[in-house]
């Protein structure tokens, strides 16, 4: 019986017929705008005479979903194929068919180095168990192991409020918040969860409207970085993505060195770990300057951050703020079809990577544009 929510149908509902519509989005889904409520919640939880909705990320339980929702769970919701007009972020495609900015949890299931390992989709990790690479509490200000296996929101995850211990509650409000705020085609604030980055609390960043599906040089997410000048200025209050990713591996950012246990800043040459939230600007009279070749066009496959003063950036190198070296600028965060979840195969032998050779678009060689010649 129907399959969209108008105003007649919503008086009916609230008279006693019992309906819920199954609508394939096929635009933008913005919750409430161009969404039908219909395609998340069941206003009765019946549809043809028997009940539905019990599960947890697809799994059957005996508890009804909570929310009025018809599935229950983000991995239940946000699996399928992406086709460019699904309307939803699948950041599960077991069909590979097209990885979003952030990656696919489905390469994990070929090797779990691929990516992080979330409950509901796989195991913890055999070798690292629970305790984040980067994030030993041996190490001076690492964190110890988490409390569960990682999940994708609240305690013990990344999205929502990391405080809260159920992923229900720690989204909540969040994505009927995205349809109401004016910033949500342009800069997340971080000032509350509706205003981060992808739901991110405290996060600041530019959302492309289909999570890169589509990316280009002038069409893509515009990440929030900071040039720093010691190491715990990229912490997780700074609203930067690198520091929300060292909340967890945290060691990775910063030099865990000194007889004493105590950190030392390690900002410069010679680095010891990759630097993050360090602006290129700083350097660009080196090879780095000429990362994306002539005019310095933005490389979707290798993003950089920004201070985000000046939008999406089809270009970069243009001014100090706007080329800021990232963790994503060489990591896709769900997985991706390489170790270490890279966004390229850093295991390649040396002719396979000396196959870039010139064209700098990819892989190391995009930033470090004259190694390639060695």
């Amino acid at each position: 019986m129907g399959r969209y929510f108008d105003k007649k149908m919503m008086l009916a509902s609230v008279l006693g017929v019992s309906l819920v519509g199954l609508v394939v989005p096929t635009a933008m889904a913005r919750m409430g705008e161009n969404q039908p409520c219909a395609n998340c919640h069941t206003m009765h939880n019946s549809q043809d005479g028997g009940t539905m909705a019990f599960d947890i990320d697809g799994v059957a339980t005996e508890i009804p979903n909570q929310a009025l929702l018809i599935k229950a769970g983000c991995v239940a919701c946000h699996t399928g194929t992406n086709t460019g007009s699904n309307g939803i972020p699948y950041v599960f495609d077991t069909a590979k068919a097209k990885d979003l900015a952030g990656g696919n949890f489905a390469w994990v299931n070929d090797d779990e180095a691929h990516g992080h390992n979330v409950a509901e989709i796989n195991v913890a990790d055999l070798i690292l168990g629970n305790t984040p690479p980067g994030g030993a509490g041996a190490l001076p200000g690492g964190v110890s192991a988490l409390t569960a296996q990682l999940r994708c929101a609240g305690t013990n995850g990344c999205h929502g409020d990391t405080t809260e211990p159920t992923q229900f509650g720690a989204v909540s409000g969040g994505h009927h918040g995205k349809a109401k705020t004016l910033t949500y085609t342009g800069e997340m604030d971080g000032s509350d969860l509706a205003n981060s980055y992808r739901m991110l609390l405290g996060v600041k960043g530019i959302e492309d409207s289909l999570w890169e599906m589509n990316a280009t040089a002038s069409v893509h997410n515009q990440y929030y970085g900071i040039d720093r000048d010691t190491e715990d200025a990229a912490d997780s209050t700074t609203g930067t993505i690198s520091g929300l990713c060292a909340k967890c591996h945290s060691t990775f950012h910063k030099d865990p060195a000194g007889v004493d246990g105590t950190f030392t800043e390690n900002m410069g040459s010679p680095w010891i770990r990759h630097p993050t939230d360090y602006d290129m600007w700083n350097v660009k009279d080196k090879e780095y300057g000429s990362y994306g070749g002539t005019g310095n066009p933005y490389l979707p496959g290798v993003p950089l951050a920004s201070n985000l003063t000046n939008g999406v950036l089809s270009t970069v190198l243009q001014s100090s703020g706007d080329a800021i070296v990232t963790c994503v600028s060489c990591h896709r965060v769900h997985g991706s079809q390489f170790t270490d979840m890279l966004r390229w195969d850093y295991d390649a032998d040396t002719t396979a990577m000396l196959a870039h050779a010139g064209d700098n678009s990819t892989g190391c060689f995009a930033c470090h544009t004259t190694k390639d010649d060695v």
